[in-house]
């Protein structure tokens, strides 16, 4: 799949309406208000505005010790909500980084590995078919200016 199609569908369509189908089938509109704290942590996150991160973390920790720690509180949700946001688009940029970065280097190295491979035969080879010769560097090099290049 391509990378913006999976972007579209996760990060944009997909934890929104699961949301939305949190707030029809609980019937709170507050809820709503959840898909707002998503989208800021993916700003935050996409934009790498990371100073205003600590905004929001003071004020949840400031609400959690004043008022305390309750899971079913808006603040806990839409904190979840945003920090869902954050990870899910910090998810996204290594998935991103991984396929297009670290994938074809390996594959770099596959052809690399067979490419030695095809070396260490071809030396045995001429190990066989010349049996009193003895393998000079000269020799090694013939033979891996031949795979190699």
């Amino acid at each position: 799949m391509n990378m913006k199609l999976i972007n579209l569908l996760l990060l944009y369509i997909l934890v929104p309406l699961i949301i939305a189908g949190i707030v029809v089938k609980t019937g709170d509109g507050w809820l709503l208000f959840g898909i707002l704290a998503f989208y800021t942590g993916i700003v935050i996150s996409k934009f790498r505005q990371w100073i205003f991160l600590p905004i929001p973390l003071i004020f949840v920790f400031w609400y959690w010790y004043t008022y305390g720690l309750a899971i079913r509180d808006y603040v806990f949700i839409f904190f979840g909500c945003f920090i869902c946001g954050i990870i899910l688009n910090e998810l996204s940029k290594e998935y991103y980084k991984f396929v297009n970065k670290v994938l074809p280097e390996q594959l770099n190295n596959l052809d690399y590995n067979e490419k030695v491979d095809e070396l260490n035969r071809r030396l045995e080879k001429f190990r066989q078919d010349h049996p009193s010769d003895k393998l000079t560097p000269e020799i090694v090099e013939q033979i891996r200016t031949e795979v190699f290049f």
